[in-house]
């Protein structure tokens, strides 16, 4: 990737795709890649934004992370970190709810992944490893 910031978000937000456009803020951004098969797309910031740029990072296995929103931070735990999927530990009583798709799992301050699903009754979720949004090249 170029030393543009990027954006992530799910795909399906985009009725055809690459050149599809998202306002966020009232800014009109662009798809620039979609991943059809995670459900992800990337999205090209202008050179002057205010949103904050946070690094991707890689999981280290069975140690803390934070799923961040802007309504809330929950924790967990990386149990298995594979070549594109990292599985997720909760607290059965602090767990994702409907709505809280797509926000980022930071681990050490860097995204490491992106929540794609959650089990309720297990407690257990599935994140999109930040090896696959780096595969997004534009």
């Amino acid at each position: 990737m170029s030393n543009l910031g990027y954006m992530v978000t799910v795909s399906h937000v985009f009725r055809r795709g690459e050149g599809d456009h998202l306002t966020v803020d009232g800014r009109k951004l662009t798809a620039t890649s979609i991943l059809k098969a995670f459900d992800l797309a990337l999205i090209e910031l202008p050179p002057v934004c205010t949103f904050k740029i946070t690094e991707l990072g890689s999981a280290a296995e069975l140690e803390q992370t934070v799923l961040v929103n802007d309504i809330h931070a929950i924790k967990c735990r990386v149990v298995n970190a594979g070549a594109s999927l990292l599985f997720l530990g909760f607290q059965c009583y602090n767990m994702p709810e409907p709505g809280d798709s797509v926000p980022p799992i930071l681990q050490a301050g860097k995204v490491i992944g992106i929540m794609y699903s959650v089990t309720l009754d297990t407690c257990m979720g599935i994140a999109i490893s930040s090896s696959i949004i780096r595969s997004l090249e534009v």
